[in-house]
């Protein structure tokens, strides 16, 4: 836990518990599913002194700051206020510290056991998700600025769709795999097909060899809107399904997949793909 100042969000602890509160209240669960949510999620450390403590403690604090605490959060919460070690951890940094720390656990015990604010409106998340179909292969053409120092201005590359992943906070995102091709035409689906991918990692990186193959040549085009898709740049050329597609495996499933941005200006996906297709070779 890093913690800088006597306050009870002082600390990377009590902050993620108020943070994950709130993000399940704007994804649209209810007061009684975010709860349930977090003691899952957390349940390894809710008997902890210290962190189990501050969980309580974030957790009854935000609820009432939303008009949402219940009788049996606010009673674990008065209980962790009680039995804790914070007393000790806070007198070996000095008796100033160890002061205002108390004070901080006044002000919230006062604070808990007064009536709370009438019911706070939560605004939920607008999310998106890319409507391309798994299996959907698309010709984009180089346009940016980095293309065109690189003498690649006007060209080609081709990717396809394999699967989806999340984007912060509730967004669905496509994975695609990069063909190792680069051309001044669109080419047959047919031609595109035979080529392999270039791999998310430069020569030199061998530890990703050790990693999953969808790890290897999986890149997650982050996008929050379909404002950011440059759709005068991507041309549909059909779909192609394999055994390599998988489908979206649900909001919070970390996966590794190597993270490439649309941008207006294409910062992020034209010079990480343009820089494997040298590196690779595959651009002489």
């Amino acid at each position: 836990m890093g913690t800088w100042g006597t306050k009870l969000y002082d600390n990377d602890s009590a902050r993620d518990f108020r943070e994950d509160y709130i993000f399940a209240l704007r994804t649209g669960k209810s007061n009684e599913e975010a709860v349930a949510g977090l003691i899952k999620d957390h349940s390894e450390i809710i008997d902890d002194p210290v962190d189990g403590a501050l969980f309580w403690l974030a957790l009854a604090d935000t609820q009432w700051e939303y008009g949402r605490l219940s009788p049996e959060i606010q009673e674990k919460a008065i209980y962790a206020l009680d039995h804790n070690e914070f007393d000790e951890l806070w007198a070996e940094a000095g008796s100033d510290k160890l002061e205002t720390w108390r004070k901080t656990v006044s002000i919230l015990r006062k604070k808990l056991t007064t009536p709370q604010p009438p019911e706070k409106k939560v605004s939920k998340y607008r999310s998106y998700q890319c409507p391309w179909a798994l299996g959907d292969v698309f010709a984009y053409q180089f346009h940016g600025e980095y293309s065109k120092n690189q003498g690649l201005i006007g060209k080609y590359v081709i990717f396809r769709k394999v699967s989806e992943d999340t984007s912060y906070p509730m967004h669905i995102v496509p994975v695609v795999k990069i063909y190792a091709w680069v051309g001044d035409h669109i080419p047959e689906l047919s031609e595109i097909d035979k080529k392999g991918f270039i791999p998310v990692y430069f020569p030199k990186w061998d530890y990703y060899l050790k990693k999953p193959k969808d790890l290897q040549y999986c890149f997650k085009i982050e996008a929050q809107s379909k404002k950011e898709i440059p759709r005068d740049y991507l041309t549909h050329l059909g779909n192609i399904q394999d055994d390599d597609i998988v489908p979206f495996r649900g909001h919070k499933f970390w996966t590794g997949y190597y993270n490439l941005h649309w941008n207006k200006y294409n910062r992020q996906f034209e010079p990480q793909v343009i820089d494997r297709l040298l590196a690779w070779e595959i651009i002489k």
